[in-house]
């Protein structure tokens, strides 16, 4: 389902008046699928055929499962103007676009990689470098065989430009052969045939601990050890630099609970401040 410019006003103008008529929709699919979730509702007034707010929630739910990263109404207007009304760049696509900041076109199912030194694998049988290059990376389709040694230090990231810019985050990883992977579903499968150390290296919010607790770990059932990678200092950089906007739209999470005591903590410090703090400001940070 596309939403373009004049739906997204109309799904605005919805929001804040509870009611609009329906040819305001440009795409009538829109309105279906809005009354199939239990967004809205029609009513007749004369002869005109209006929309009636039932459920903002529903709306958001509806907009996230076709891929916008949409979740309160200030992000209406934020991506009209970020999308619409400027030439957005890729990681602001990206960001508008990618709910689990996983990619779902089935032509690009794969995986993306990325080092911070030569790293050789081996891809359908074949010896193969990972060389760092800073703003670019690595990917194979998902029907190419990749192949690491088992000394190989696998370090999943939520966000492509973590990954591509991984040389910002080089100070956080002293260790030798570390190869940075984007979790999509294709990584998730992959993984869960390694014996590999494994780093989860993701956002510090509720949402970024829910994917290492309930995504990834469940995949990591062969792998020798595993960890989240949580920086010093944590709890000042979320009462500094973090988001309560991100802590709103995932506080359902608030009661997650590990086994590994620092995911606790960072989960308690997160709902302490109730802020979330995202990666790629840590990466920020580090470059300047």
């Amino acid at each position: 389902m596309r939403v373009n410019r004049q739906d997204f006003l109309s799904i605005k103008s919805l929001i804040e008046k509870g009611s609009i008529t329906q040819k305001k929709f440009k795409n009538q699919e829109i309105v279906s699928a809005l009354k199939a979730n239990g967004s809205v509702k029609n009513s007749n007034r004369g002869s005109i055929r209006y929309i009636n707010l039932i459920k903002e929630e529903n709306i958001y739910l509806l907009l996230n499962s076709h891929g916008y990263n949409i979740n309160l109404l200030a992000d209406i207007d934020r991506y009209i103007e970020n999308i619409y009304d400027k030439r957005p760049n890729r990681a602001t696509i990206q960001e508008y676009t990618n709910d689990t900041k996983t990619i779902n076109s089935k032509s690009m199912s794969g995986l993306y990689v990325a080092s911070l030194e030569k790293v050789d694998i081996r891809l359908d049988g074949e010896a193969v470098s990972i060389l760092p290059n800073d703003g670019l990376g690595y990917f194979f389709f998902h029907t190419q065989k990749v192949e690491v040694s088992e000394h190989i230090i696998i370090v999943g990231v939520e966000n492509y430009q973590v990954a591509w810019f991984s040389k910002r985050y080089e100070a956080l990883f002293q260790k030798p052969n570390i190869l940075f992977v984007v979790i999509t579903p294709c990584m998730l499968e992959w993984i869960s045939t390694l014996e590999n150390e494994y780093i989860h290296f993701g956002d510090y919010d509720l949402a970024g601990v829910n994917i290492y607790l309930n995504k990834v770990l469940p995949r990591l059932k062969k792998s020798k050890k595993h960890s989240m990678f949580i920086p010093p200092g944590i709890e000042v950089l979320i009462e500094k630099y973090g988001n309560s906007e991100l802590y709103e739209k995932q506080k359902q999470y608030a009661y997650l609970l590990s086994d590994e005591v620092e995911v606790n903590s960072l989960v308690e410090s997160i709902c302490k401040f109730k802020k979330g703090f995202e990666q790629e400001r840590l990466g920020l940070i580090l470059k300047n």
